[in-house]
């Protein structure tokens, strides 16, 4: 499957992505599969504005709330010059142009692009009407220590999982991440998604999918969908 089909994209979806290991990389490339429709883009954390040829890229409030929406891919938020990053627009700001789009892509949180997080109580930040929460973690943490240069946020992390710093990172650690009530769905709105993402060859899978069957035996009908695969090859399989 790509990720659209993964994904169940229709017209009308508003979609969070939460977690680590690719959050961005995944958006852009659901965004660029979809670029015959209108597309935005945007954040409710902070994301570096996108670099794909073809996008059109508001950077104040009034140009975002004067844009027409056209086909193709539209990146939208608050530029901050010093960090060269979009931030959130207003939420009410935000909530009144998605109806212009035919699907919006959201980046809820932010993990500094290391492979493990823990959430502050305000995150990730998820609004209400997105019909999809998709989260996105990597089993490439699993057996390194639980540090500052492997986890983002430790101390959350570390009362989330229950593990010292310093020990080595479980398969039961990356499922408090994703499933615990603190992990990366606790502010979830919609339909919740959990992919594993850099998944490439065959010892990756299988560690994927022994993750993703205990989670699906742990927690059933929790999640639409399981799935792993690899954001680079656009390849998908369901659990």
């Amino acid at each position: 499957m790509t990720v659209v089909d993964c994904l169940d994209i229709c017209t009308g979806s508003v979609i969070a992505v939460a977690g680590c290991g690719g959050k961005t990389s995944l958006i852009e490339l659901a965004a660029d599969r979809l670029r015959d429709r209108k597309v935005l883009v945007s954040t409710t954390a902070k994301i570096f504005p996108m670099k794909t040829e073809g996008v059109l890229l508001c950077e104040n409030l009034g140009q975002c709330e004067e844009h027409k929406p056209q086909t193709g891919i539209q990146c939208l938020g608050l530029l901050n010059t010093a960090s060269g990053k979009l931030e959130p627009l207003p939420d009410q700001v935000l909530e009144g142009l998605i109806p212009r789009y035919d699907v919006t892509f959201l980046e809820a949180d932010g993990s500094r692009g290391l492979p493990c997080k823990g959430w502050l109580s305000n995150e990730p930040v998820i609004p209400r009407y997105c019909t999809h929460t998709v989260g996105v973690l990597t089993m490439n943490a699993l057996g390194k220590a639980a540090s500052e240069t492997v986890v983002h946020r430790l101390l959350q992390f570390l009362s989330l999982t229950g593990l010292q710093q310093g020990e080595p990172i479980t398969v039961q650690a990356l499922e408090a991440m994703a499933c615990a009530p603190g992990g990366m769905f606790k502010n979830s709105a919609g339909q919740r998604y959990l992919l594993v993402n850099q998944v490439e060859d065959d010892a990756a899978a299988l560690a994927a999918r022994s993750f993703l069957l205990i989670v699906k035996e742990k927690h059933p009908n929790r999640f639409k969908k399981l799935m792993f695969g690899s954001v680079r090859l656009d390849s998908w399989q369901e659990v």
